[in-house]
């Protein structure tokens, strides 16, 4: 059972007058939607999820219950907006009745919304700003809340949920407007004027505030002859709450009304479903009857690579390059997680120099470092550890130092561990600074071994420790003994986490350029290796092809991810999607 924050949600129940049902429906959907948004937040900013369905389907619901669930179980911070809460004053809507066309008296249909103030607000929140006034309308007025009684945000704001029935849409082709969709465009727009213009500004100004979308769901009904049904409910939970006003209608004006939306709504149940990254279906009584996800049909790639000699230039321990394509990768949603033989610190310091925050494996597998909250979830048998989840695989140094003791002290004389070298010994060795060096000394689960003896001596020492159950591998330049664990089997377990809190597949790609590297590389779908003509026992796999790159590192790994097809697609997904 995984470890989680229980969300009572019989208050929000209450709160929405729903059924004893709905816990079923976000066991059953809404929290695996929860997830995939999550899941599909960038790494570097905040996020805008668009929620779309028709009046009455749900929106406002699904996004109250969304943020509820998310600022109980995450450090995120999120909020609900809704298009309605942009609509222009009564006044204004009079006015461009009397200017452009009658039809424009009744809000709802783009035109009838402040789209400046709208991109205004979300280009403020999304650049994390506090204090951002959040506009809100009274419908029963039919006109915006006093500008001073407006709520504002306390602190940056991580993920926006957007609703509105319209939010998202795309507008027509001219010549689809010729034809009328219903008596209320017959009668009372016989030119099109009026669907014209609605259409005109959808294609335009809407478009602009729909391209900061980053996810986008949508609630959809079985046809729109539900609607009226679905709007009517929500009409009379109106009534119920605030009574009648100006902003309520009684059923014949509410024919009037929906009919408003008829066009546009159409179009969305015809277009939408193909586009979004969340189709939830509705029945004719609004229960979810299927959730389709986007992430369901793509594999979506996820990155293992070790360091030196991989990503990193053998000499001089260098990725500058290729620090922007890391960049592109995470903004991406696609994970790099370095699998090496570095330690805690020297990892936490090259993620900080790449702007990364991702997990990564440490010491030949010895231990995984999540950081907190990349999950929804904390995966079990993981310690908090500051800023990170922790989960080791392996047995402290406490437990080699003894056993070297007792097994190999007579060639104590042929090896050094590497936490025995000074900083400046490590900086001779390996070329890294002597700060670098510092940070490879602080080791937990390994000590490499540097050997200085014979190749005759060094296999009489491993035949002396045989009996310890080590596995021995030939790194770049120092030997490593590995017990209990290596790359491979830390970086298993992690994709299983990775399954565990996320509904797609994974396609696993794996990068490494020496013997060390080898658990990991058979374990990825992909196997890449990276030239490295420095390597001392170069990997070689016996049982899946694998590819080998024309240069070293890094520009062998810029080369190599850049040309996988899986890695291709999503970026070129990414992009599509932030160009709305």
């Amino acid at each position: 059972m995984q470890e989680t924050n229980i969300v009572d949600i019989t208050p929000f129940l209450a709160k929405h007058q729903l059924p004893l049902k709905y816990q079923y429906l976000s066991e059953q959907y809404f929290v695996p939607l929860a997830e995939d948004i999550l899941h599909s937040k960038p790494t570097d900013r905040p996020m805008l999820v668009a929620i779309n369905g028709c009046q009455g389907s749900g929106k406002t619901t699904l996004a109250d219950f969304l943020v509820t669930w998310i600022n109980c179980n995450t450090a995120f911070n999120s909020i609900a907006m809704s298009i309605d809460d942009f609509y222009h004053s009564h006044a204004h809507r009079q006015q461009l009745s009397k200017d452009v066309h009658p039809l424009f008296a009744t809000r709802g249909v783009p035109g009838t919304h402040d789209t400046a103030l709208m991109q205004q607000t979300f280009t403020a929140l999304l650049a994390g700003k506090v204090g951002v006034p959040l506009p809100q309308f009274d419908k029963q007025t039919d006109d915006p809340v006093t500008q001073a009684l407006w709520p504002t945000n306390k602190q940056p704001v991580d993920i926006i949920f957007f609703e509105g029935w319209c939010v998202g849409s795309i507008a027509q082709q001219p010549y689809q407007l010729h034809q009328t969709v219903n008596q209320l465009e017959q009668y009372e727009d016989p030119e099109g004027i009026w669907r014209r213009c609605v259409n005109s500004c959808l294609a335009n100004e809407y478009q602009d505030i729909f391209a900061m979308i980053d996810y986008t769901v949508m609630l959809k009904a079985p046809s729109f002859a539900d609607v009226y049904g679905w709007r009517l409910e929500q009409e009379q939970k109106l009534l119920s709450h605030k009574g009648r006003g100006q902003g309520t209608f009684d059923e014949q004006q509410l024919v009037r009304f929906i009919s408003h939306f008829e066009r546009i709504t159409r179009e969305n149940l015809t277009q939408l479903p193909e586009q979004v990254d969340a189709l939830l279906s509705l029945d004719k009584v609004r229960d979810i009857s299927a959730m389709k996800l986007r992430a369901d049909d793509v594999a979506m790639p996820l990155i293992f690579t070790d360091l030196d000699g991989t990503l990193l230039d053998h000499n001089d321990y260098q990725c500058t390059e290729i620090a922007p394509f890391l960049s592109q990768l995470s903004r991406a949603g696609i994970a790099v997680v370095f699998n090496t033989s570095k330690t805690f610190a020297e990892v936490i310091a090259l993620q900080k120099s790449l702007g990364l925050n991702q997990p990564f494996i440490i010491e030949n597998g010895g231990a995984v470092y999540i950081p907190k909250n990349y999950f929804s979830l904390k995966p079990i048998g993981c310690e908090e550890l500051d800023e990170h989840w922790r989960y080791a695989l392996s047995p402290t140094n406490k437990q080699l130092y003894s056993e070297l003791l007792e097994y190999g002290s007579e060639f104590s004389a042929y090896y050094r561990l590497f936490s025995q070298l000074s900083a400046q010994e490590v900086s001779q060795i390996t070329d890294l600074s002597l700060a670098q060096s510092e940070l490879a000394r602080i080791r937990e689960y390994s000590d490499p071994l540097f050997w200085q003896g014979t190749e005759q001596q060094l296999l009489d020492f491993l035949e002396a420790i045989k009996p310890l159950g080590y596995e021995v591998l030939i790194g770049g330049r120092f030997i490593h003994l590995n017990r209990s664990t290596n790359k491979g089997k830390a970086q298993n377990w992690l994709v299983e986490q990775f399954k565990k809190h996320c509904r797609h597949a994974f396609t696993t790609i794996a990068l490494g350029d020496s013997q060390n590297d080898m658990a990991m590389l058979d374990a990825a779908d992909i196997a890449i290796l990276i030239n490295n003509p420095a390597s001392k026992a170069k990997a070689k796999l016996s049982h899946k092809p694998w590819r080998v790159s024309e240069h070293p590192a890094p520009q062998g790994w810029l080369d190599e991810v850049a040309d996988l097809s899986v890695i291709k697609a999503q970026l070129a997904s990414k992009q599509e999607q932030s160009h709305g």
